[in-house]
């Protein structure tokens, strides 16, 4: 008996939670579509820009960067045979040995070129992101990029 009592009570509970949502429509605006909120008159699009960006870099300072590159690649083919035989002549030598140490150094300005040359390609990536975010032209960018990766 007691749990029909409990059954009745939470349907009653429902029913009466449920007709609350029932309330009169007179007190809420209605969702149909305003007049304010349909489309009159005439679409014009606009004209298109016809004046082209201002590219973000000079040529003299894009070709800085592309000087900037090939200097540091010179210097990278400069210094490759030296590393090539001071690491054949520290192999299989100990960490303590002299020429190991020399090895190291020796490959370590070769990275240091390389980083070079990697540093003015970025600049040139980050030119070509601006460029393109800003719609400015990119080809003379695109072909500075070209110019180091070759």
């Amino acid at each position: 008996m007691t749990q029909r009592l409990g059954t009745f009570l939470g349907v009653a509970a429902a029913l009466t939670a449920l007709s609350a949502c029932a309330g009169s429509g007179d007190r809420y605006p209605s969702l149909a579509i305003r007049d304010a909120e349909r489309n009159t008159g005439q679409f014009t699009p606009a004209l298109a820009n016809t004046n082209q960006e201002a590219p973000v870099i000079s040529r003299t300072d894009l070709s800085a960067i592309v000087s900037r590159a090939s200097s540091a690649h010179d210097a990278f083919l400069a210094l490759a045979p030296a590393a090539r035989n001071a690491v054949e002549s520290a192999n299989g030598l100990s960490p303590e040995n002299n020429n190991w140490a020399h090895a190291q150094v020796v490959l370590a300005d070769l990275g240091t070129q390389r980083s070079e040359t990697l540093l003015a390609l970025g600049d040139l990536d980050l030119l070509e992101a601006k460029a393109a975010t800003t719609f400015a032209p990119t080809n003379d960018i695109i072909e500075a990029q070209s110019r180091v990766r070759g």
